[in-house]
């Protein structure tokens, strides 16, 4: 036994290494403690610095590396892979406002693949460079919403797919993490949106078509129909012309299924102002109308050569007009309900 330690203790001096444990202060006020070789730390150490931050772990020529633990002053935690004195490799980013990363790690910064956690739950998991997000991610919102693409400058730009909690879904481009530019927008219920995006609504050009039939196409302003469009409805109606806030309102033209048409305004989705209605079976009305009815003065021309001015009422002839028959007979008084008042 003897013989051995000897023969140990031989060779130790003779390859000129010294290893102890040993306490190493420097004159930052750095305190540390472990293997000891060459007057440096080498082997398993741990070191308290002036600014409250402590290490454990390995060490190399007085440097942490290897596998190591380091404590922030604040109460953050790091545990992974260190290189001359830097975390460098694989390690668990903990941050004492609840932050949380797992990833891969250069000179101290996020760099290749990992996951980022929030303290409110949001996460991004993905490709890192320089401390930040950038390449190709997804990120996750507390409330589950995923959206998937290129990332750069820490924020989804480019080309992106997003699943809402939800249910809807969007593919298409992607600025700052909103949409932004073309894509294709579907809901939950069935609808789908294509076309333009500002700010991720959608804005400018487009198409909306419903589950249930139907489609509107043409401009958008904040998500609603607004400027020139033309919506063709599930009961085979068409209305070209002009939209605000979602609704027909000013100048168009609406096309029933059944043949008749309107031409003139209308004021929040309704026929209303100045108009002219043709029916299917060759009738023609202009004048005033309200709510989708004739109110006030107006002209009609019958397909069997009748005619008919004065003032109506929902619709119907009602007040003082003239009545004029296509044989030239002509009958002029008060008229209630459509009837004519002798």
């Amino acid at each position: 036994m003897f013989r051995f330690i000897y023969l140990l203790i031989i060779t130790l001096l003779f390859w000129g290494v010294t290893v102890k444990a040993a306490e190493i202060k420097t004159p930052d006020g750095t305190r540390c403690q472990g293997e000891v070789s060459n007057g440096k730390l080498n082997g398993k150490g741990v070191c308290e610095y002036p600014n409250g931050a402590k290490y454990e772990g390995n060490f190399s020529e007085g440097k942490p590396e290897g596998i190591g633990v380091y404590t922030f002053a604040d109460g953050g935690r790091y545990e992974g892979e260190f290189l001359a004195g830097e975390f460098n490799g694989k390690g668990v980013w903990e941050f004492a406002n609840g932050d949380r990363y797992e990833g891969e790690v250069v000179t101290g910064a996020f760099q290749g693949q990992g996951v980022f956690i929030s303290a409110n739950g949001a996460r991004y998991e993905g490709e890192f460079n320089a401390g930040s997000p950038s390449g190709k991610g997804v990120y996750i919102t507390p409330n589950g919403d995923r959206c998937e693409g290129e990332v750069k400058d820490g924020q989804l730009n480019g080309q992106g797919v997003c699943g809402y909690s939800s249910g809807n879904r969007y593919e298409g481009e992607l600025v700052g993490g909103r949409r932004q530019g073309k894509g294709v927008y579907v809901l939950a219920n069935g609808d789908r949106y294509e076309g333009l995006f500002n700010n991720g609504q959608f804005q400018g050009k487009g198409t909306y078509t419903y589950a249930e039939g139907g489609q509107y196409q043409g401009e958008f302003s904040d998500g609603q129909f607004q400027g020139q469009g033309v919506r063709e409805y599930s009961n085979g109606n068409r209305y070209e012309g002009e939209f605000q806030a979602g609704k027909p309102q000013g100048q168009g033209v609406l096309t029933f299924a059944n043949g008749n048409r309107y031409e003139g305004e209308f004021k929040d989705g309704q026929i209303s102002g100045k108009g002219v209605y043709t029916f299917a079976n060759g009738d023609r009305c202009e004048g005033e109308l309200q709510a989708g009815n004739f109110n006030g003065q107006a002209v009609c021309k019958y397909a069997d050569g009748d005619q008919y001015q004065g003032e109506f009422k929902d619709g119907k002839k009602h007040g003082k007009g003239t009545y004029v028959y296509a044989d030239g007979t002509r009958v002029e008084g008060t008229w209630e309900n459509g009837q004519f008042q002798e």
